[in-house]
């Protein structure tokens, strides 16, 4: 199988280099192909991918959406070695960076990206908290404030 993430060469002036940290590989320096040669999507610029039966609509920081005919389990594939994107429900797969909020209930949860709500899968939370709380590691912030739990409990 091809792999569709390629690197290109950029200057590493001005940036903090990190030794052993996963998320460096979502850098300025990489690139996906997305439905052909005409679209290079850095892969920082991806807020999310959706599934859409046989194809994956890639939804960018600056609105745009791009369709390929390719399903939403290949590009999960490709983008497994990256720590940032995480699959968070059948239909999803999530960049990290982008998360502005997220909530863990009994039945998964909920992401705020970019002012939309993406439930989190009741089967998928645990695996999707251990990732995102080694992702807050890497980038060095405080992982307890950040998740929060809703708990209510249902009196009747």
């Amino acid at each position: 199988m091809n792999k569709l993430i390629y690197k290109t060469p950029f200057s590493a002036e001005g940036f903090t280099v990190v030794q052993n940290v996963e998320s460096q590989a979502t850098g300025a320096n990489m690139s996906m192909r997305v439905a052909g040669k005409r679209n290079m999507v850095k892969l920082g610029d991806i807020l999310y991918l959706k599934s859409a039966k046989n194809y994956t609509i890639f939804k960018l920081a600056d609105g745009r959406e791009i369709i390929s005919s390719k399903t939403l389990r290949i590009f999960e594939e490709e983008l497994d070695e990256i720590t940032n994107f995480v699959r968070l429900h059948r239909s999803y797969i999530i960049n990290l960076e982008h998360v502005k909020d997220l909530y863990f209930n009994c039945r998964g949860g909920e992401v705020l990206i970019h002012d939309e709500k993406i439930l989190i899968s009741r089967r998928k939370a645990a695996e999707f908290r251990r990732k995102y709380r080694r992702f807050l590691r890497t980038t060095g912030q405080n992982v307890t404030s950040t998740i929060k739990l809703k708990t209510t409990i249902r009196m009747s």
